[in-house]
């Protein structure tokens, strides 16, 4: 559209949705532009089906106030992650409000791909809505390709991103599962700028997601949070030793987790590490803070807490997904029914 400064549409659209800011002063203000100029595209976003105006109430007599909010129907969104036996989804709005959600089995030792496909292609049919997906894996990421799957050899080196959005014409983010399950629990409790790491024991071995100030760290290879690898005995990294873990944590397992624990302190020093609640008790913490005194003083240690990881997981891909939305060029943020 001419004379449309892209970057501005993409900044409104994520304070609007993201920061709550809805009247022009502050929009113009949060992004240093003009009044006139943020008026212009505000007008074009509501031209373009995203934008609500709303008159305020008058406040002190003065005149009413303009207030702008992203339209929770302009578009819909399709969550999905990759489980070993399952292919779990949610669909949900604009503004990140779940409206479905399920599980599709997947054949054991049967490629995802097709499956996930398959799953897709039902979803799509009667929800013309959706114009974007966000995709989680247990598998490290970078850019949308699949490097590290060990537990999903039909994925490995597979450009996943492209895979999709090849097939279904539509805007696709790929994450990793960790990442996206720490991004989740961050913006449902909104920690600022602390320091968080999520810690996944797995059923097929263990990862976590690390957020440093507010950003993921994904690593200069994308390889961050790929502990399962990490040394920690004399012959045992830290996926083996947990890997015999029974539902109650033994010895071994409490002590592996605390070692990790105190290289997470003594490394990156977050403000939490959070655990799924599934894996663990709340007993089964304050034996891991108990062990990690015996490595690091407990004023190092982060504080232990539990959380629901897959409601986190799927916080985290909503998230990504709506951050992909507000990235869209004007022309593309729409798909119509066939």
């Amino acid at each position: 559209m001419a004379g449309t400064n892209t970057d501005l549409v993409k900044q409104l659209r994520q304070a609007i949705l993201f920061q709550q800011i809805n009247t022009i002063p502050e929009l113009s203000r949060v992004l240093s532009a003009s009044f006139p100029t943020v008026k212009k595209h505000l007008d074009i976003l509501i031209a373009h089906g995203e934008i609500d105006e709303q008159i305020s109430e008058l406040s002190n007599g003065g005149r009413p106030a303009k207030q702008y909010q992203y339209r929770a129907k302009h578009a819909h969104g399709l969550a999905l992650y990759l489980e070993l036996d399952a292919i779990g989804f949610q669909i949900f709005d604009a503004i990140g409000t779940g409206l479905s959600s399920g599980t599709e089995p997947v054949e054991k030792n049967q490629p995802h791909v097709p499956a996930l496909f398959r799953l897709i292609h039902r979803l799509l049919e009667p929800n013309p809505q959706i114009t974007f997906l966000s995709v989680g894996v247990a598998a490290s990421v970078e850019n949308g390709q699949v490097f590290f799957a060990p537990d999903y050899p039909s994925l490995q080196q597979l450009n996943l991103k492209q895979t999709l959005e090849s097939e279904f014409r539509l805007p696709v983010v790929v994450e990793n599962d960790m990442n996206a399950a720490v991004i989740g629990f961050h913006e449902a409790h909104q920690h600022n700028l602390q320091s968080l790491i999520y810690l996944y024991l797995g059923k097929n071995g263990p990862g976590s997601g690390i957020l440093i100030n507010g950003q993921l760290v994904r690593g200069s290879s994308h390889f961050a949070g790929e502990i399962s690898v990490v040394p920690q005995y004399d012959k045992m990294t830290f996926g083996q030793a947990i890997a015999k873990r029974q539902t109650t944590l033994d010895a071994q397992t409490i002590d592996a987790i605390s070692r990790l624990t105190t290289t997470f302190a003594a490394t990156l020093n977050p403000r939490l590490l959070i655990f799924n609640r599934e894996e663990l008790t709340e007993h089964d913490l304050e034996q891991i803070r108990i062990r990690t005194t015996e490595y690091i003083p407990e004023a190092h240690i982060p504080l232990l807490v539990r959380s629901d990881w897959e409601t986190d997981y799927l916080n985290g891909l909503t998230r990504l997904g709506m951050q992909l939305l507000t990235e869209q060029p004007l022309s593309t943020n729409r798909r119509t029914s066939s």
